[in-house]
Formats: structure tokens, C-alpha cells, sequence
């Protein structure tokens, strides 16, 4: 008898219907039949009296039912604790700020992640600021973020630049330009990344210096949405370069803008300061 059989029963239980119980499990009505047949052998009596009306519980069943529930109730919270306690022996944890996983080489992180098995790999990404306050705070132990930071014993190693553009779409006034100000895009309305990015704030400001507040008209939680509104024509992008151009869409650097600055940080006295040097070293062979 595995949980998995004791899941089995107590759906067909629950639906009264093997048809119907045999959608929701993803099995064969035939395949289920054999299952709750072999529960019934297991425990040497029926535990349901087939009917037209569906499957009706016997005495036996009922009981069956009511313990199996305790069971696997009692099972899922024993792996719940196993799995709790596994994360808190992984002592060392990467934090992702919101972007960042698009900049990185996803199978270098990956494989250092299954050769040090004291890493609880998570790949959740937060806003930059939690990245930096759990870094400072000995929650996580190194930190991917948009930009340098201080604190007290924070290290900060720039990782990668990229620049960043406008992304315009075909037959735009822009279209032809090798470079364009800010001052360009002064009435133009823009798609850009959220407020949880780095880059909506730092290209807001940039735009205040320069004397206007730009009409961001879409804040968007991924680059995929910037090249789709975009090529709609729903107004222009800003990004860092994640795309090449097209003959639908294409990037326009902007003058004397400032580049997306992937970061690594960490404290200087994090007691795994070898294993971040080491990935540190991976990443910048990787990026």
C-alpha cells in the first residue's frame, strides 16, 4: 500500500465516480479500477458496492476512508518538516534581484548549485533593495543585484554591463537614428520595466534632470512584454539591449546614457567566503 493508492481511493470516494475520479487522478478508468481492486484485496474486503448510481462507500470503506485521510495527512506534514529542515541545513542562499536571471548563464549557476550541495538553489526574484537588506542582514549569503551598493562589510563586484536602448519599431521617427537623447523621447509614450526594477526608477530620475516627466504609458514585469508592445506599436521601449534588432524593431543606444550593472555582493565576513569567491570567478567566465 503507497500513498499514492490511498490518494487514488480517496478521490473516487470523494467523486462517487471512477469515470470523473480517473480525469482529476490523469488515469484510465480501466487503470483506476485496478487500483481500488487492489486496495480491496490488500484489506480483504470491498470497500465499494458498484452501483448505476456510481461507486457507494461501504462500511469498511467508510472506515478505510477516514483513517487514510489521518495517514496521508499525517505523512505530508512528516515530508513538509524533512523539507523545512533540509532548507534550513543549506546554509548558503543566492538572491535573485528582479532582472537578473535574464543576465545571467543560467547552466553555470545551475551546475555550481549541484556541485555544492550546501546551496539551497531557489530561483525567486525579489526587488533590488530586499536583495540588498537580506544580504546585509546574513539572511542569503550573495546577491545578484542592478547597481553597487554600501553598507557596513558589503563587497560589491560588477559582473556584467549592458547598455541600455530604445527600442523603436519600424517606420517611428526614431527609426533611422544612430543614437538619441533623452530629450528625444520627451513626448513619446514609453514601455518600460516596473516599479520593482532598477531601471524604471534610474530612467525616471534621468528624465526628471533633463527637465520633464516621461509618459510611461505600460510598466511591464518582463522583456518579452517590452518587444511585444513595442512591435504593436503601443509606444517606444526602454531596456537594457536583451534583443537583437529585427525588421520589425530595433535598438536605438541613447547618448550618454548609463549601462544596467549587474552586481554581486556579499559581506565581507560571510563564513562561505571562499564559495563565493569561487562563484563569482564562474560567473564572470560565464558573463
Amino acid at each position: 500500500m503507497n500513498t499514492r493508492n490511498l490518494k487514488c481511493f480517496q478521490t473516487v470516494y470523494e467523486e462517487k465516480n471512477l469515470q470523473t475520479a480517473a480525469g482529476k487522478l490523469f488515469l484510465s478508468p480501466q487503470g483506476l479500477s485496478k487500483v481500488i481492486k487492489s486496495l480491496e484485496d490488500e484489506c480483504g474486503a470491498p470497500l465499494f458496492v458498484r452501483t448505476k448510481e456510481g461507486f457507494v462507500p461501504t462500511a469498511c470503506g467508510k472506515v478505510f476512508y477516514e483513517k487514510s485521510k489521518i495517514v496521508t495527512k499525517d505523512l505530508n506534514e512528516m515530508f513538509s518538516c524533512i523539507g523545512a529542515i533540509n532548507a534550513r541545513e543549506k546554509r548558503f542562499k543566492i538572491g535573485f534581484a528582479c532582472g537578473t536571471i535574464r543576465a545571467l548563464d543560467v547552466s553555470i549557476v545551475r551546475k555550481f548549485m549541484e556541485d555544492n550541495p550546501q546551496i539551497l538553489a531557489s530561483w525567486r526574484e525579489q526587488e533590488n533593495d530586499s536583495v540588498f537588506s537580506r544580504v546585509l542582514n546574513n539572511e542569503i549569503g550573495f546577491g545578484l543585484v542592478v547597481g553597487s551598493g554600501s553598507g557596513a562589510n558589503l563587497k560589491s563586484v560588477k559582473l556584467k554591463s549592458i547598455g541600455v536602448v530604445i527600442y523603436v519599431y519600424g517606420g517611428h521617427r526614431l527609426w533611422d537614428k544612430s543614437e538619441v537623447s533623452l530629450l528625444d523621447i520627451k513626448d513619446e509614450p514609453l514601455v518600460c520595466m516596473g516599479e520593482h526594477f532598477r531601471i524604471y526608477h534610474d530612467v525616471l530620475n534621468a528624465c526628471m534632470i533633463k527637465g520633464f516627466k516621461p509618459e510611461i504609458i505600460a510598466r511591464v514585469s518582463e522583456g518579452e512584454s517590452i518587444y511585444q508592445l513595442v512591435r504593436n506599436r503601443i509606444g517606444i521601449g526602454v531596456s537594457p539591449k536583451f534583443f537583437g534588432d529585427t525588421d520589425e524593431i530595433k535598438a536605438v543606444p541613447i547618448k550618454d546614457a548609463y549601462t544596467w550593472d549587474v552586481y554581486g555582493i556579499y559581506r565581507e565576513d560571510n563564513p562561505d567566503i571562499a564559495l563565493v569567491e569561487r562563484l563569482i570567478r564562474k560567473l564572470k567566465g560565464g558573463m
